[in-house]
């Protein structure tokens, strides 16, 4: 008994994972105890919140699907809804068939391209009224093919036709098969992961549910690996944007400070929903169940890329830096233009204002050198108005020459 239910014993279940747009709200329950995997022993350390859990689980009628290309009936088809740590809604299409798994070609290839139909319904839509929202798909899907053991004198040609989807001549040294120790360590055993299709037959069934997990939380990874990649697109493009030189200080500080906000945000979930996540072992004390996880992460290339992105992330981030250090030292400069600016109009009204105080002072005390009977206009004050005019003139002159040397200094500074 597994967590789809009980498999013929000489029969194939195809578990089709398919990443989503949607995101599970905190509101959203958990499905029954009943609906969980089974995981045997190592269940409890699958039931943490680092773990991708069971949202909703409807039980189809196989006669009511229709394939493209297969024509074979079922024995069994579920749909599923899992809620991965980073929010993200992953379905699950799990098939159960009474044939061998090198027949399934079709079908895996009707499944991966969702070309089917449940009671005359297209599968996003069934899923998306399952899950309450609109919408298609993502890109990101992984298949995994159960089956029991096979045949030790063909098994490789099984293991080509079904993820390569043919029988066509190859050369081993050039294929992306990776087949993980742990899990193909007893002659009864096989296991061999590619980018987009998984071939596990004869493991026991805790280990199959374990692997479907790792699936599970694998495509969801990809999934927002390329959405936090598509952002930090769409966040180089506003920092290129057009009106970047229409822009004054305040506004580019501004925009910066946003897209500054925003790269931690994306950083956070990269490290969170992508890099975290590829170390199964540190959660899953299992050989076989980690050694599959990581035999997926190395050939769906999800390491390599989220370090492509985290680097994508941290040069963006040291441009913004140096716009923001640009932006600081304009602002700088246009903090000193305006200081000057203020001691120019200080030193100008101290220039008219002292003197011209000086000599109305003088003209209002009460003193012998000043005659009340002789108008202040009298030729005998001149020599005292042409020394405060020349008073006047000198620090207007001083002070537009300040300036004027100020501005020159700033001016070949900036160049």
């Amino acid at each position: 008994m597994t967590l789809f239910g009980i498999r013929p014993a000489q029969g194939v279940r195809l578990t089709n994972i398919f990443a989503t747009p949607w995101h599970v709200t905190d509101d959203a329950e958990a499905a029954p105890p009943g609906d969980r995997p089974r995981l045997g022993r190592p269940e409890t350390y699958f039931t943490g919140s680092a773990t991708p859990r069971v949202l909703h689980r409807l039980a189809l009628d196989q006669r009511t699907i229709e394939f493209a290309d297969w024509d074979r009936p079922l024995a069994g088809a579920r749909l599923w809804l899992f809620a991965v740590p980073s929010t993200q809604i992953v379905a699950v299409l799990s098939l159960d068939l009474e044939c061998e798994l090198a027949d399934t070609v079709d079908l895996l290839e009707d499944c991966f391209y969702a070309d089917l139909k449940i009671d005359g319904r297209p599968l996003e839509a069934v899923t998306a009224e399952l899950a309450g929202t609109t919408g298609g798909f993502f890109p990101e899907r992984h298949q995994l093919a159960f089956a029991a053991q096979l045949p030790a004198a063909d098994s490789n040609g099984i293991v080509q036709r079904v993820i390569y989807r043919g029988d066509l001549p190859n050369r081993d040294e050039f294929s992306t098969i990776t087949y993980p120790s742990e899990l193909n360590r007893r002659p009864e055993t096989t296991a061999a992961v590619s980018p987009y299709v998984s071939v596990l037959c004869g493991q026991p069934d805790y280990v199959e549910d374990g692997i479907f997990l790792s699936a599970v939380q694998g495509v969801a990874s990809a999934a927002r690996l390329r959405e936090i990649r598509s952002v930090a697109y769409q966040a180089v493009e506003a920092f290129r944007g057009r009106d970047r030189a229409q822009q004054d200080t305040r506004d580019r500080r501004r925009s910066l400070a946003s897209l500054t906000s925003q790269l931690g945000d994306l950083e956070l979930d990269l490290s969170y929903s992508v890099e975290a996540t590829a170390d199964l072992g540190m959660l899953v004390p299992s050989l076989r169940v980690a050694g599959y996880h990581d035999a997926l992460y190395e050939t769906m290339g999800l390491v390599g890329k989220a370090e492509n992105v985290a680097r994508m992330l941290e040069r963006l981030e040291r441009a913004i830096r140096a716009e923001l250090t640009t932006i600081e030292s304009l602002e700088r400069r246009a903090d000193e233009d305006r200081q000057l600016r203020w001691s120019v109009a200080i030193g100008f009204v101290s220039a008219v204002a002292v003197p011209v105080t000086l000599v109305l002072t003088f003209f209002g005390v009460n003193a012998q050198e000043v005659d009340v009977r002789v108008s202040m206009f009298d030729g005998r004050y001149w020599g005292i108005y042409w020394l405060t005019a020349a008073i006047v003139v000198t620090g207007v002159v001083a002070s537009l020459g300040l300036y004027l040397r100020q501005r020159h200094t700033m001016r070949r500074d900036r160049r």
